[in-house]
């Protein structure tokens, strides 16, 4: 190790132990923590903002899906299309194009067609 007036070689610089910063505690007083390296923890607005996203499109799968859950018979492709069109189009649209606190939002669409087609096995989503 070099003396403090020295300049540091490459070896000090690759071999120094670095101190970790420290996680925020959470604000809830449950004993978690928040990971420095993520930025700000979301707030609340936040949380509800992408749960009002993943609720509209829920809502509007239950609202194009009706017909071929009600007739076992009937195809479902155009539904599927319709409701990737709506979580990954006006989603995507509403995360780049609108930004702010729209970009939720969407974020929250599109993780509900990937929740909703993970749950019915792709059923509710046309791809069963």
């Amino acid at each position: 190790m070099t003396e403090p007036d020295e300049r540091p070689t490459l070896s000090d610089e690759l071999f120094e132990m670095q101190e970790v910063p420290a996680a925020r505690p959470a604000e809830d007083g449950l004993g978690l923590t928040w990971p420095e390296f993520l930025g700000a923890p979301p707030s609340r607005g936040d949380a509800l903002r992408g749960a009002a996203g993943f609720l509209v499109y829920a809502l509007i799968n239950l609202v194009v899906m009706w017909a071929p859950m009600r007739n076992s018979g009937s195809g479902a492709s155009v539904q599927a299309i319709v409701l990737v069109v709506v979580a990954f189009g006006f989603g995507a649209f509403l995360v780049w194009g609108v930004g702010g606190k729209g970009r939720l939002y969407g974020f929250g669409m599109m993780l509900g067609w990937v929740v909703l087609t993970l749950l019915s096995l792709g059923y509710a989503t046309g791809l069963g």
